[in-house]
This record gives C-alpha cells, sequence and structure tokens, in this order.
C-alpha cells in the first residue's frame, strides 16, 4: 500500500515540478497570442523582425590595399558618379519611351544623346584610357549591360557595331562586363565602391 502511495504522489509531484521549469510567456486566457497566417487550411504563426543589412561580405579596405590601389580608388572615384549617372538616365528615357512610336522613339534618341554630350561630354573627354575602361565596367554594374548592347539597343545595331570598332582602335571592348566574382581588380572596386558609399573614403 505504501509503494502504491508513493508512487502515485511521484505520478502527481513530478509534473507539477516539469511545468514550473518551462518558461513562462506572456499569454491571454491561457492562449498566446500572435499573428497568423492561413495557408491551405493551416493557420501559420508569423513573427516581424526588423530589417537586416548584411555587408560583411565586401569588407572595407585594408591600409596595404589602400596604399598598393591608389590610383585604382583614385579612377573609380572619378568614374563611378558617371556610371551612377547613366543609370538614372538610362531608367528615365526607358520610362519615357514606353509607349512611344518608333518615330518618337527616333526623336528621343537624339534629345537624350544631345543632352549626355552636353552635360558630360567634356568631362568624359578628359577620361584617361584607364579611367574609360573603368567606366565601361561600371556601367554594366549599374545598369545590368554592358555598353554594347546599350548603344545597340538605344541607336541600332549598325551604330553599336561601329562604336564597337572605333574603340577596339584606343583598346577599348564595349563588350566588357563587371564580374566581381571572377575578376580580381572588378573585386577590389567592388570594396571601393562599397568604401565610397559608407564614407569610408
Amino acid at each position: 500500500m505504501r509503494k502504491i502511495s508513493l508512487i502515485i504522489a511521484i505520478a502527481i509531484i513530478v509534473p507539477y515540478f516539469a511545468k514550473a521549469q518551462e518558461p513562462k510567456r506572456a499569454t491571454i486566457h491561457g492562449n498566446i497570442i500572435t499573428y497568423a497566417n492561413i495557408v491551405d487550411g493551416d493557420t501559420l504563426p508569423m513573427s516581424f523582425l526588423q530589417p537586416v543589412v548584411i555587408t560583411a561580405s565586401i569588407a572595407p579596405l585594408t591600409a596595404d590595399e589602400l596604399q598598393k590601389y591608389h590610383k585604382l580608388i583614385r579612377n573609380v572615384k572619378i568614374t563611378y558618379p558617371y556610371a551612377r549617372q547613366a543609370r538614372v538616365l538610362l531608367d528615365h528615357y526607358a520610362l519615357a519611351m514606353k509607349d512611344m512610336t518608333p518615330a518618337q522613339k527616333k526623336l528621343m534618341f537624339t534629345r537624350a544623346e544631345n543632352e549626355i554630350n552636353n552635360q558630360f561630354g567634356k568631362s568624359l573627354k578628359h577620361l584617361t584610357k584607364r579611367q574609360g575602361l573603368i567606366l565601361i565596367r561600371l556601367i554594366d554594374r549599374e545598369t545590368g549591360s554592358d555598353s554594347y548592347s546599350l548603344v545597340r539597343d538605344l541607336r541600332g545595331r549598325f551604330r553599336a557595331y561601329f562604336y564597337q570598332a572605333l574603340g577596339a582602335l584606343f583598346g577599348y571592348d564595349l563588350h566588357s562586363t563587371y564580374n566581381p566574382q571572377t575578376n580580381e581588380e572588378d573585386r577590389i572596386i567592388e570594396k571601393v565602391i562599397y568604401a565610397i558609399n559608407t564614407n569610408k573614403i
């Protein structure tokens, strides 16, 4: 009889202590209040988290890199604003020409070309060959299209071929693309851009 009483006591006391060890949670009438979403008849709890910006994959430039790539850093700081402006202009004209007729687009192309020449022509002419090569790759980075494709889509295949042939005489390749995963210099350029955008340099 004592053994049975002991077993009953253990059966009652152990769950009580086990329950006492559970972490307490805010409840209302014994239920947890949370957001939920119903998917295929199942109610799934939802939580809203604060946005997280991950930048650890692109580390800031070290002191050695700053010294080693001083000229590259200077060239990127000169050409990067032009590439960013190219993206802004491309988005602007792409939106403006969305519903235009071919004739209207042709007039818009001429206006865009004149605007770009008036705004950037003199400055771009003063770029060095090295800066020009970097700018072509940065345009690809910012717009998602290499310079040859941009010229071809905006001004036609023949003009793009002409610019490519002309650029080749001066050592430019309008097909140049930006790839920091496979190109060591582009990897450093990406770090330079990160440093510029975060006011590190």
